[in-house]
């Protein structure tokens, strides 16, 4: 039996809103800078898969995310548009969107998953702007002292603003009734630790030949190529972002369908 015009429709209308939604969103964006124009394009599949399989509410959610990201990288004393990439983006966002398929598909828990890993996302870069703002000398462990920009290295100004992140995220994703406050924020800290963990272990960090500075890039913003002092070449900052959204969003989901 086909399908009937209308019922063609019912499908396609809300996937239509979707992308014509997000793509406005995402020009916006990229017209303020805050988005490079892959990035963009990233955002623009993202947002729409959020918003058509998971619906305005989780769309909504991801979109507070957003605005509350870009509010803090314009906070004094070192204003700035990110201008973030594809990489970026999807590193952020895919596992948000696997979670939003999952829920087309009725896979129980998805919802509390997704809110998971946008909590993990949002607490990991409120503590990255906060913590390098404010926080003064970062240390791993917490304990020895690291210089500004070594992966896994941590404040307690950042860690603080993490944990608040996950708290909004939580509150946020209960008032849309997406998923529990208590569950998302836990979550979304659990995916800060992870994070921060496998930053100080296996992320690869540099130190440039010229200015001899240490970093997570291998080119450094003096212009100089920086040498690898530790980790594994192929864990980049946005590997351990999805490794540690993942880590929440598995959580979340088990804390959610009641797996033993």
């Amino acid at each position: 039996m086909g399908c009937s015009p209308d019922s063609l429709l019912a499908w396609f209308a809300p996937w239509a809103c979707a992308l014509g939604a997000s793509a406005a969103a995402s020009v916006v964006a990229w017209r303020a800078g805050a988005l490079s124009a892959d990035g963009a394009v990233a955002a623009v599949a993202v947002g729409t898969v959020v918003a058509g399989a998971g619906g305005w509410s989780w769309a909504v959610l991801l979109g507070v995310f957003v605005a509350a990201a870009s509010a803090v990288s314009a906070l004094p004393p070192h204003p700035q548009k990110p201008r973030r990439s594809a990489r970026q983006v999807l590193a952020n966002g895919m596992v948000a969107c696997l979670a939003a398929v999952g829920h087309a598909l009725g896979v129980v828990g998805a919802g509390a998953a997704f809110a998971a890993a946008v909590a993990a996302a949002w607490s990991d870069t409120w503590a990255t702007e906060f913590g390098v703002r404010y926080g003064g000398r970062p240390r791993l462990w917490g304990l020895r002292p690291a210089e500004p920009g070594t992966s896994g290295a941590v404040t307690a100004v950042g860690t603080l603003a993490g944990f608040a992140a996950a708290a909004c995220c939580g509150a946020v994703a209960h008032a849309l009734r997406i998923a529990p406050a208590g569950w998302t924020a836990g979550a979304g800290v659990l995916g800060l630790l992870v994070d921060s963990v496998l930053g100080a272990t296996v992320q690869a960090q540099y130190r440039c030949s010229c200015c001899g500075r240490g970093g997570e890039a291998a080119r450094c913003s003096c212009g100089g190529r920086g040498v690898q002092v530790r980790g594994l070449r192929w864990v980049d900052n946005d590997a351990t972002n999805l490794l540690g959204t993942a880590a929440a969003a598995v959580f979340g989901w088990w804390l959610a369908s009641g797996v033993p």
